[in-house]
């Protein structure tokens, strides 16, 4: 790092070793390891920190001295960077764009050309990701009978919040499609996986049997945002899993599965206007468990895109270990 900015030794890195995820000698010799060597297991984790907490440093000192800071691009999805400078970088507000990265920039594209092309002084103020498609019960009903498929239609919302809460306190892991699709790669209640904290075997089940990933990859906890401070440290950008937040002293045996480090996990908050439906779920596991939170995982199997129509929910459906499904009002179950 220089006072004019981070520089890159590119003497550690390759163009031509797209295998090696693009390190060079120089890396592996840094290692004591033997050039182009796999990385010992034991040093992976250490070697990943590293570069996190370098990154973290680089960025702190780029953003300077202020209040106010927005943070877009790549990096805004990493979201210890997005803690590290909303507790370490002393400014007062830290914003991020919630999409970062190449799929955000249509946000951008859009408000160029409703000021610039259209001469348009209003703001425009982001109240929501729920950008994409929703589906109606004729629908739904059509795909699932094409599939010749045995479903539930629960007649009222409170049949399917019920319904829900129900195999989810039977320690069921419930797939969750409701309303609009999430804009971005983060589901927030709409394109879900649940399982409830209570369940010993939840984050496990969620990743052998249905993710299919590492164990260390951990799960959201979903909390409805006037009760997230009962239980969790965490700043606004936890409204779309932008950041990580921090288990209070009382709860983190509670939520022990779900943390990434010592008593760091990530939190999404559920605002009452944003998602209605999903916070009063919330509510109701809470009513019925004493604990209004769940785990959270988007609705996507390993190397998928996240759900989009019924179709998508019921092909990942029985392609998994999820043992209960919510679409819109019908209710499917193995």
């Amino acid at each position: 790092m220089t006072e004019a900015g981070p520089r890159v030794d590119r003497g550690f890195l390759s163009t031509e070793r797209v295998s090696h995820g693009g390190f060079g000698a120089r890396f592996f010799e840094g290692l004591g390891l033997a050039d182009g060597a796999a990385v010992p297991e034991a040093l992976r984790a250490h070697v990943a920190a590293g570069g996190q907490l370098a990154m973290e440093e680089a960025v702190i000192r780029m953003a300077g001295v202020g209040e106010n800071l927005c943070l877009a691009g790549g990096l805004g999805l990493n979201a210890l960077l997005v803690s590290a400078l909303e507790h370490r970088s002393g400014m007062k507000n830290v914003f991020v764009q919630p999409v970062s990265g190449n799929a955000g920039t249509a946000v951008g594209a859009v408000l160029e050309a409703w000021h610039g092309a259209y001469r348009r002084e209003s703001r425009v103020v982001m109240h929501t990701l729920s950008l994409g498609p929703s589906y109606a019960a004729p629908e739904i009903k059509q795909v699932l009978e094409n599939c010749k498929l045995r479903f539930s239609y629960l007649v009222t919302t409170d049949e399917v919040i019920d319904g829900a809460v129900a195999q989810l306190n039977d320690n069921k892991i419930v797939a969750w499609m409701q309303g609009r699709m999430e804009f971005g790669s983060r589901a927030l209640g709409n394109r879900s996986i649940l399982a409830s904290p209570l369940n010993p075997y939840s984050t496990e089940n969620l990743n052998i049997f249905i993710k299919h990933r590492e164990p260390f990859r951990k799960f959201a906890a979903s909390v409805p945002a006037e009760l997230a401070s009962e239980y969790f440290e965490v700043g606004p950008n936890a409204r779309y899993l932008a950041t990580v937040g921090r288990v209070k002293p009382a709860h983190r045996e509670q939520f022990a599965a779900a943390a990434l480090a010592g008593d760091l996990v990530r939190v999404h908050t559920v605002d009452r206007e944003e998602n209605p439906l999903y916070w009063k779920l919330l509510h109701a596991a809470g009513k019925a468990t004493g604990l209004p939170v769940l785990y959270n995982t988007s609705f996507n199997l390993f190397g998928e895109p996240l759900v989009c129509t019924p179709r998508d929910a019921v092909r990942s459906f029985y392609s998994s270990g999820i043992e209960a499904m919510f679409v819109g009002n019908f209710f499917l179950q193995k």
